[in-house]
């Protein structure tokens, strides 16, 4: 019991310096030009430390209180009563936090889903335990306003418990108090939700844009069958594809798939910029080398220092049934044939485009027969992880495409064969990076 003691009284001593502390650098004048701490009063581990100290403080007070009323002789009545309640909070107290560790990620994992009722017992806990938590997701210049909420709420607590005033005054301070702190505090979760709700509206118009550049469909192509997909980890992602004639002929039919370096909005942003400059040099050119050569010098000239773009370029003759590609730093094509599967290496340097801006790339051709199966994806796909961080891998991706019955699939069937694949081996594991991947089957 002493330990006990001892250890309760070391606790609420830190928590009393860790509170001076703070408020000696809130209020220290700021030096000229100066900015203010980021720490004092909107530090979350050391307030709440701080509040539960002060409640630990309260009780004991009203014990030792209690405890001289006793001795001298007003009776026992009233120490009896507040030791219970002090024996049942700690007990409370202690249980809850034994239940921490089974209960965090439970608890955190239903409160990210959107329509997902959460129990009052699961809000408490988090609510009260995981408060420091909370605090990471709020943005610095509304941390002051929360703590701002909690104090209300602690003077609120001590004004009731010192019974300002006479008759119902205590519970008028207090109730008035906490009723100021949780409107303030139901004021800072609404703009942080309309805050949120604003950035998934950008967001949501953002995929849009980005998967209206995308192909929905394929326009006939005579010998050929084509499909692709395109799935972002994110609202909105890196990867893009498309396909359309070259050139001013349109004899050939292109394919494109790229990778933009970094995810997020930013990446989308830079996908649609290096869409629009394929589209424009593909009219131009019906040669993946000199398209691509063009194309690294308006990459490097416009788009961030640090930045890149994985792009593979392949162009179909229909007639003569073969495949000219140039490929700047994006997956290797991976060509199913009457011989096997394999993956093609590129001629030439292989640099993404904007990493040099005097890389001129060359081309390499291969031959086509009936029943071949040429795959062009991005990295995603064969880095996707499961739970135990595994990844797919190139190898096991390639198995499973010459294992393919592809004679009697379609190029969409290919698609989703290898997409629920790669899905089966992910099992719960989130999506880390986009996947994209066009399938052209030779009919």
């Amino acid at each position: 019991m002493r330990d006990l003691i001892r250890n309760e009284l070391g606790e609420i001593t830190a928590s009393a310096r860790d509170l001076s502390d703070t408020v000696r650098e809130t209020i220290r004048p700021r030096s000229s030009g100066g900015t203010a701490s980021a720490s004092g009063l909107m530090d979350p581990v050391r307030f709440k430390r701080f509040l539960i100290a002060l409640l630990k403080i309260l009780i004991a007070i009203e014990l030792i209180s209690a405890l001289e009323k006793g001795t001298e002789g007003k009776g026992w009545g009233q120490f009896g009563f507040d030791l219970v309640v002090a024996g049942v909070l700690y007990l409370l107290w202690d249980r809850i936090t034994k239940l921490i560790s089974e209960k965090k990620e439970e608890t955190a994992r239903k409160m990210k889903e959107e329509e997902h009722s959460i129990r009052l017992w699961d809000a408490l806990t988090f609510s009260l335990l995981w408060s420091d938590e909370i605090y990471k997701d709020i943005p610095a210049d509304r941390r002051r306003l929360v703590v701002i909420t909690f104090t209300l709420i602690a003077i609120g607590l001590v004004a009731a418990f010192l019974g300002l005033g006479g008759g119902l005054m205590p519970l008028v301070i207090s109730g008035t108090l906490v009723l100021a702190a949780v409107n303030l505090l139901a004021w800072v979760v609404s703009s942080e939700r309309e805050e949120k709700e604003t950035l998934q509206t950008e967001l949501k118009l953002a995929h849009d844009v980005q998967v209206s550049l995308m192909p929905t469909s394929c326009p006939p192509i005579v010998g050929f069958e084509i499909s692709g997909q395109s799935l972002a980890a994110r609202e909105v992602g890196g990867d893009h594809f498309d396909y359309g004639f070259l050139g001013e002929k349109g004899g050939l039919f292109g394919i494109s798939v790229f990778d933009v370096s970094g995810k997020g909005l930013h990446a989308a942003m830079s996908a649609v910029f290096t869409s629009g400059a394929f589209v424009s040099e593909a009219r131009r050119s019906d040669s993946p080398a000199q398209i691509l050569s063009r194309m690294n010098s308006s990459v490097h000239r416009y788009s961030q220092r640090g930045h890149f773009v994985a792009f593979l370029l392949a162009a179909i003759d229909p007639e003569r049934k073969v495949m000219t590609f140039t490929n700047a730093g994006q997956m290797k094509p991976l060509l199913r044939s009457s011989s096997g599967t394999a993956w093609l290496d590129a001629a030439g340097v292989t640099f993404p485009l904007g990493m040099m801006e005097s890389t001129r790339y060359a081309e390499r051709t291969v031959p086509l027969h009936p029943g071949d199966v040429l795959i062009l994806l991005t990295d995603g796909l064969t880095e996707a992880m499961n739970t135990t961080m595994e990844s797919y891998g190139d190898e096991r991706f390639s198995r499973f495409v010459g294992r393919l019955a592809v004679t009697n699939m379609s190029a969409s069937q290919i698609v989703e064969a290898i997409t629920n694949d790669i899905r089966v081996f992910v099992g719960g594991a989130p999506q880390h990076d986009d996947m994209t991947m066009v399938v052209a089957k030779v009919l």
